[in-house]
């Protein structure tokens, strides 16, 4: 396999976009990624799309106004996880040597019904809710976790997102704003969940062949990806989580302490906190306590969500897993802005899980 880096990144903010076609979005995030990588549409030789609701041949739509290259066209849907699955589809490619520049687009506009509201609270608690309210209710009696230690996590991610530009929400909330929205299921309120939206990420991928002869100072390796799916009806999301970062660690030659960054899967409060445990950057049980002590703030031991998360950033589903390796790539240039971490990370982790049981984690370096 070839080693193989991101050299390109692009956004459309997260949010409510009626106004827009799926093309103008994903345009804007497309443009950012050429800009950012220096190179021109012709010269992308693969194209991957992620999205789970923009019917057949999405990627061949959007791609064909910017030209028909002849470019290797591939969509992919695959829930949450469709963008990170995208990202993998392209690595892959190039890591094999089949292509040496490639593409990968997350895209979404939201679908009526999957949004929760911050401001009413819904007739019925959808059946996701009721499964993470659920499961936040089992690990407080487990574990002691406690509702600030839940309304902490909304606090911090809001507050990363309310220096993010790409953000759906990019306002900072307090501790009882959060305890004092109007509660979906308890212990969840509508600030412990996040929004669904419209928007579009994008990134380019090149081997390091392409890296050398563009003379490229700051790539941003891929040093694996690693996807698995449930295989026990006894083995859940987070359990999942825990398989598939053992063996992306060892792929990659590292463990968790030497994360500068993670960007993971918290579509409700309660993930943030059960996913630290599973992905070992604290014991388990203890993932309430990490937060708690700042331990995840953009200047603790380990940042987690620094772009908001998808509790603020949002959630578009598309786009979601490419926004989190715009983040990575943003922080380990140094080119964060407001929410930049201190010292750039040498090493950082993105993980999604995708409903029906899949989870993908990728691990990059500088």
């Amino acid at each position: 396999m070839r080693k193989v880096a991101v050299i390109g990144v692009g956004l459309h903010r997260y949010g409510k976009w009626d106004n827009k076609t799926s093309y103008r979005l994903a345009k804007e995030a497309i443009n950012g990624a050429l800009k950012t990588s220096g190179l021109e549409w012709d010269q992308i030789q693969s194209g991957w799309c992620g999205h789970i609701g923009q019917g057949m041949t999405a990627g061949a739509r959007i791609f064909s106004r910017y030209g028909k290259t002849g470019l290797s066209i591939t969509n992919v849907e695959n829930a949450s996880a469709s963008g990170s699955y995208a990202f993998r589809g392209a690595y892959l490619e190039v890591a094999s040597g089949e292509f040496d520049i490639a593409l990968a687009l997350g895209i979404d506009k939201r679908f009526k019904g999957l949004n929760v509201s911050k401001e009413k609270k819904p007739s019925q608690p959808t059946l996701v809710i009721k499964k993470f309210a659920s499961d936040a209710r089992a690990h407080m009696k487990k574990y002691g976790t406690t509702e600030e230690q839940l309304a902490i996590v909304s606090v911090k991610n809001h507050y990363n997102a309310s220096m993010n530009p790409y953000a759906q929400y990019q306002e900072e909330i307090t501790l009882d704003d959060v305890l004092n929205a109007p509660i979906l299921d308890y212990p969840l309120t509508a600030l412990h969940c996040c929004p669904i939206g419209d928007g579009a990420a994008a990134c380019i991928l090149a081997s390091e062949d392409i890296v050398k002869q563009m003379g490229i100072t700051k790539p941003v390796w891929v040093i694996t990806s690693v996807s698995k799916s449930e295989f026990h009806p006894k083995i859940d999301s987070r359990d999942l989580t825990m398989i598939t970062s053992q063996e992306a660690y060892k792929r990659a030659g590292i463990g968790p302490d030497d994360l500068g960054l993670v960007e993971l899967h918290d579509a409700f409060a309660i993930e943030e906190i059960s996913i630290s445990e599973q992905l070992d950057l604290c014991p388990i049980g203890k993932g309430g306590k990490l937060v708690e002590e700042g331990s995840t703030q953009i200047n603790g031991r380990i940042p987690i969500n620094t772009s908001g998360g998808l509790l603020a950033m949002g959630h578009p589903i598309g786009p979601t897993g490419i926004g989190q390796v715009a983040e990575v790539f943003w922080q380990m240039r140094g080119e964060a802005g407001k929410r930049q971490i201190p010292d750039p990370p040498n090493h950082a982790l993105t993980q999604m899980i995708g409903l029906g049981g899949t989870c993908i984690i990728h691990i990059f370096s500088r």
